[in-house]
């Protein structure tokens, strides 16, 4: 029994002999994980280092190293375990496939380019995103990874063994954020780590999210596991969990992720720019990050946008067909679930702003001038007047190719509404514009002289008149000439009252109009002309309306 032990380590020393051997006369290692092969019939380890080791003569190591007593004959499903730095190793490469915006890249070493698709990016190359702008890398083992604006990813390593049956794939995330899918067939033997300033993550056939800020790292695990390391501990981050690493410190213990928020009251049109999206209430969100794709899988980022109020502004896309992601951000920084939400942007050709009349104006012709902004590149415009806010039923519908117009007929009155919408030179219309409301209040009416009176009393004249309608009043002048000038005397009455100064004997000219008393408009003048006696008291029963002024 003493002699049990010695005799058992013994034997477990000698079997790590050969491997030792391995590593140190292939050189030296490159932390590559060891190669594990199952055995398929007919094989041999003498075929099968002239398929995979680099020096196939090193095949004994390999025999000695996983004890085969036979290398001739090997029992089919036996694993073998063979060093990484004995397989045959050849570079591997990630393919730029997406690119919007301002990308550039650079191979190790040398100046940066600006990156189109189709680059073909080695080990040790580096991209970097500007604002707004994202690049997609795909990988050999088809590992996906999103950049997000404003990253900057180095490719450490790159490297495929055994004619590709194993990948080894090291990411640095210097700063930014990216979104990965490792692994997506999920091949045995991919092996996939990302480092950023802060710590490490190591991930087999997984979705998550990696940001680097400074010297925090955050992580987000969508699916599968995520290993995260920093300060001598490791943690297992799971689907649905996130962690936060600060630079020499342990990860924080893995916490739920904020669930996907409800978008289902965003709007989903917006023919006006910015745009601007309600953000729905959700418990523990304290801000919230949006992104803008042109598809669900979000192969590019065309907007990327944080708001910490009620609602998210993005300033502008073309017409077309988007999808915003949304996620919630908790206190940890951790961004949550995905929410998607379809939209529409249709802003093309821009309206023009709407001038005369103003919203909120008020009109006294039937037939007022309307006048509109040009707009740059806009070859005519849709014109629309409506006594309705939703114009079911159109008063007028014009093409013009100015920037103003009239009706043709006139107007009811009351509250009416007006738009116009750009035509670009293809014949487009674009949206139109904001509609603007104006009221057409028809000016008063000419005053009828047949009600009325005019006593004669000396130096005074006095005119009795029904009295005026609600909101208006009477205005009287008194004139030798038909023109009414120079007037002789004025007078006004909120009643049907007037008085005005006597001019004395001989014929004059006396106008009669109603006025707004809000606005000041004024109606027709009615003009009668009247012989005056000196010095008499005499009532006179004015004619009917002899002319309007």
């Amino acid at each position: 029994m003493r002699e049990f032990f010695p005799r058992r380590m013994a034997s477990f020393l000698l079997a790590l002999v050969p491997l030792y051997a391995a590593a140190t006369e292939t050189g030296p290692s490159d932390n590559a994980p060891a190669w594990r092969y199952t055995v398929k019939p007919g094989d041999t380890l003498i075929a099968i280092a002239e398929r995979y080791l680099a020096r196939s003569e090193q095949w004994p190591k390999i025999q000695k190293a996983n004890r085969i007593a036979d290398p001739h004959r090997i029992l089919p499903g036996t694993v073998l375990s063979i060093p990484a730095m004995m397989l045959r190793k050849e570079p591997g490469a990630a393919r730029l496939e997406d690119i919007h915006g301002a990308v550039r890249w650079r191979p190790e070493g040398e100046a940066w380019q600006i990156a189109t698709e189709g680059i073909r990016l080695a080990a040790g190359s580096s991209v970097e995103t500007a604002d707004d702008s994202s690049a997609l890398l795909v990988l050999a083992d088809g590992s996906r990874i999103v950049v997000s604006p404003r990253s900057l990813l180095v490719l450490d390593s790159l490297s495929l063994y055994a004619g590709g049956l194993m990948v080894d794939t090291r990411l640095h995330l210097k700063h930014g954020k990216a979104d990965i899918e490792a692994n997506p067939e999920r091949r045995p033997q991919q092996h996939f780590k990302i480092r950023t300033p802060a710590a490490q993550a190591v991930v087999r056939g997984t979705r998550f999210r990696v940001a680097a800020d400074g010297q925090v790292m955050r992580e987000e695990t969508l699916a599968g596991r995520v290993d995260v390391g920093a300060g001598g501990r490791d943690v297992s981050v799971v689907a649905n969990q996130g962690t936060v690493v600060s630079a020499g410190q342990p990860p924080l213990l893995p916490v739920p992720l904020l669930p996907a928020g409800d978008l289902s009251r965003l709007a989903q049109r917006f023919e006006h720019l910015p745009m601007r999206f309600e953000l729905p209430s959700l418990t523990g969100a304290v801000m919230w990050q949006g992104q803008i794709s042109s598809d669900e899988a979000f192969r590019t980022i065309l907007l990327d946008r944080a708001a910490h109020g009620n609602h998210l502004t993005f300033p502008d896309l073309p017409n077309g067909n988007y999808v915003l992601r949304l996620r919630a951000i908790d206190t940890h920084g951790l961004q949550g679930r995905d929410a998607l939400h379809r939209f529409t942007v249709f802003a093309r050709p821009f309206p023009p702003g709407l001038n005369l009349p103003g919203d909120g104006a008020v009109v006294r012709t039937a037939r007022p001038h309307f006048a509109w902004g040009r707009v740059v590149g806009t070859v005519s415009y849709r014109f629309q007047v409506s006594a309705d806010a939703d114009f079911a039923s159109l008063l007028h519908d014009q093409e013009t190719g100015g920037a103003s117009a009239e009706v043709s007929d006139d107007l009811p009155p009351g509250p009416l509404h007006w738009r116009v919408a750009s035509v670009a030179g293809d014949g487009a219309q674009g949206p139109w514009s904001k509609p603007a409301t104006f009221v057409y209040k028809p000016g008063p009416g000419p005053t009828d002289l047949g009600k009325a009176a005019l006593e004669i009393d000396g130096d005074t004249l006095v005119l009795a008149l029904p009295s005026p309608p609600s909101g208006l009043h009477y205005e009287a002048t008194l004139a030798a000439d038909r023109s009414m000038q120079p007037p002789l005397a004025r007078a006004r009455g909120d009643g049907g009252r007037l008085v005005l100064a006597g001019p004395g004997g001989g014929s004059f000219y006396l106008g009669v109009r109603l006025v707004d008393s809000a606005d000041g408009t004024p109606g027709p003048e009615t003009v009668q002309k009247i012989d005056v006696p000196a010095g008499n008291k005499l009532l006179i029963l004015l004619l009917p309306l002899l002319l309007l002024l």
